[in-house]
């Protein structure tokens, strides 16, 4: 009520003072004149008291204005702004880079993040990573892909991450094949391959391998002959298979030693000798690959015609390999000298299967001291073997 009271008698005031200044002007309108540096302006007075007062009213709201947009301020936000962009932005690159394992590259972004005042992308990132052991990890993978949806794949990457260390390939290859960006990266790649072979995908491994991108050939090599080697094991005994197979290699690849080696296995297992020793052949005229001669063993023909061509290959230096395979193929053709002769030779240059097959030499020719010395050596190495296995 008191409230009230004041505003009815602070109205009625501003009500009479307006109506006297209102006489005051009819009554006399009066004069106003300015002058400065030669120039006069002259007006009634209530007009130029009005220009005055709008001029002091405009004054003091553009000055309330410069006080609450100041150029610093307005300056300070927008480079707050820019900074803000460069840091979300450079964190992205830095995550990127660290998972495809370019750490300078991830380290000088990281530079640039710190220079920019920091990032919220970061510890969030952070956060995941290390939590990837605690249960409620799902979620908040969850709720970080929802929140900032352009760091999915790395994301991505943890929960693959994770899938490894818990042993669960199954979910890790069905991850790893709906996401093309993960099987770029190079710490993930392999465990994936990995669980391809053991698996028993070796097919869809050979695709995988042969199609990676930024791979060592070295490292390519190996991973094909290794998914070669299983799938035709998982194809033995299958007629057409390999062909299949072996579609996607360049036959730069499939000529490959060790690929040519699965090959004529595989050939073997489905009763194709007669192809198998003529891969086999090829492979053996190749300079350093007579260690393939123990396939030979496998590959079922007339026992003379292969002794007769791993003679005519005969190096100057004959390895245990080459000295086993041929004195296994001369004792086949009882020709025990010769047989004899061999595997003495792979003994002696430590090939222990040599000194086994020598013991049933001197055995089915009863020769009773000789086999019962040789068997007592080989159980020695054996034993020897065995304890520094142990120690290791």
């Amino acid at each position: 009520m008191t409230r009230l009271m004041l505003w009815t008698f602070f109205s009625a005031l501003i009500l009479i003072i307006g109506g006297v200044f209102a006489q005051m002007m009819i009554k006399d309108s009066g004069v106003m004149m300015l002058t400065w540096n030669g120039w006069m302006v002259e007006t009634t007075f209530w007009t130029g008291l009005g220009l005055i007062l709008t001029v002091i009213i405009t004054g003091i709201v553009l000055l309330a204005l410069l006080r609450k947009l100041a150029p610093a301020k307005l300056l300070s936000r927008l480079r707050n702004r820019r900074d803000q962009k460069v840091a979300k932005k450079e964190t992205a690159q830095a995550i990127d880079s660290w998972l495809h394992g370019a750490d300078d590259r991830a380290l000088e972004s990281l530079q640039r993040v710190i220079k920019a005042g920091g990032s919220d992308r970061l510890p969030a990132a952070v956060s995941l990573a290390i939590g990837l052991q605690q249960s409620d990890w799902l979620e908040r993978y969850g709720e970080f892909v929802q929140a900032d949806s352009e760091l999915k794949n790395f994301a991505d990457a943890m929960q693959a991450y994770r899938l490894i260390q818990t042993g669960h390939q199954a979910d890790l290859i069905d991850l790893m094949q709906k996401n093309f960006n993960l099987r770029q990266i190079p710490w993930l790649r392999e465990p994936y391959w990995q669980a391809l072979l053991e698996s028993g995908q070796a097919a869809d491994l050979i695709r995988q391998v042969n199609e990676a991108a930024n791979i060592q050939p070295e490292l390519r090599q190996t991973w094909l002959t290794r998914a070669v080697h299983a799938a035709l094991q998982q194809a033995s005994g299958q007629a057409g298979k390999a062909s299949a197979l072996l579609k996607p290699l360049s036959r730069q690849q499939k000529n490959q030693p060790d690929i040519i080696a699965a090959e004529i296995d595989w050939l073997c297992s489905v009763g194709e000798h007669a192809q198998a020793f003529k891969r086999l052949r090829v492979l053996l005229q190749r300079p350093d690959q007579i260690d393939h001669a123990s396939l030979l063993m496998s590959i079922q023909i007339d026992n003379a015609q292969k002794l007769n061509f791993l003679e005519s290959l005969e190096p100057s230096q004959p390895g245990p390999i080459y000295c086993r395979t041929l004195g296994v193929l001369n004792q086949r053709q009882q020709l025990w000298g010769n047989a004899q002769n061999w595997l003495e030779q792979g003994w002696k240059q430590g090939d222990l299967p040599s000194g086994i097959a020598l013991a049933e030499l001197f055995d089915a020719r009863q020769m009773t001291a000789q086999a019962n010395r040789m068997y007592r050596d080989i159980a020695h190495i054996r034993l020897s073997n065995l304890q520094d296995t142990s120690r290791g």
